[in-house]
């Protein structure tokens, strides 16, 4: 009996002490090792990151105010660096469509600018676990003079999107287009659509909600009619380096972790996402 006794203190000890560890910071990944084989979250601890993104707002963007990076993605991964204990880390700006050649030529780490997963980008990089579920929307000038609400009705339009993006893949492959015009950052595209050179603007349907938000006396308006094809809805995921696994294994655990504990909704609400975003939801066509 006295050495059950003995046992029972011990193991309450232990729990105790675990909790106590884990209280004084809750939001640190421990008791966990991202150590395969590769090496790659190894160095990340050692040798710190480099995280890439484009100018993209909501998701990503340079503030002119504050002269920092900042977006969902943005801080999202500052939560995910600080549980890693990745404590080096440096920020690069780019075109969209340059970011996938930079990390492919171990100038970045990770692609930090929510990326979808399609057939053709998972033959060149590897994926994280989902972040947040988004699609695209369309905007048009005001009052919708060309009457377009539906895929269908971009036939013999001219259409704008980002250069690399998942539009720009759908839409190169139509042959109706009067022109498919591609554009570095939304700012651009916004302000041809504007300026009438465009008759479409075609985006991720926040990215279309924000921009409206910060211009509301812009000429244009979102088209909230529009029922986007299944392909143009997806989870929001980050790229890495397929021989990265170590480093995936440990932002995918910490992406997981995010979601779970409510954070990743407090980051999303902050650029107009609800807990919608979080799951997968039908569109009817």
């Amino acid at each position: 009996m006295r050495l059950t006794s003995l046992m029972f203190a011990s193991m309450v000890a232990g729990v105790l002490s675990v909790s106590t560890a884990w209280a004084a910071d809750d939001t640190a990944i421990r008791s966990v090792r991202f150590d395969g084989g590769d090496g790659s979250y190894k160095r990340a601890i050692q040798n710190g990151v480099t995280f890439v993104i484009a100018a993209d707002p909501p998701s990503t963007f340079l503030d002119n105010k504050t002269n920092s990076y900042d977006g969902v993605d943005v801080r999202i991964f500052r939560e995910i660096a600080q549980r890693l204990g990745i404590s080096k880390v440096t920020w690069n700006i780019m075109p969209f469509d340059a970011m996938i050649p930079t990390l492919l030529s171990g100038r970045a780490d990770v692609i930090v600018d929510n990326l979808h997963e399609t057939e053709t980008r998972l033959h060149v990089v590897a994926f994280t676990s989902p972040a947040y579920w988004y699609g695209s929307g369309i905007a048009v000038q005001r009052g919708n003079p060309s009457k377009i609400h539906s895929w269908a009705d971009f036939a013999g339009h001219t259409i704008g999107t980002l250069r690399g993006s998942i539009n720009h893949q759908l839409l190169s492959q139509r042959k109706d287009l009067k022109e498919l015009k591609l554009y570095t950052s939304n700012e651009a595209e916004f302000a041809d659509l504007i300026a009438g050179r465009l008759d479409v603007a075609m985006e991720d349907d926040i990215k279309i909600s924000a921009f409206l938000k910060q211009h509301p006396t812009a000429a244009i308006q979102m088209v909230t009619d529009y029922r986007p094809l299944p392909q143009e809805y997806g989870y929001a995921r980050y790229a890495l380096r397929k021989g990265d696994v170590d480093l995936n294994n440990a932002v995918s655990r910490a992406l997981d972790e995010i979601r779970a504990d409510g954070t990743l909704s407090a980051i999303i609400a902050q650029f107009g996402y609800s807990e919608r975003n979080l799951w997968y939801f039908p569109v009817k066509n």
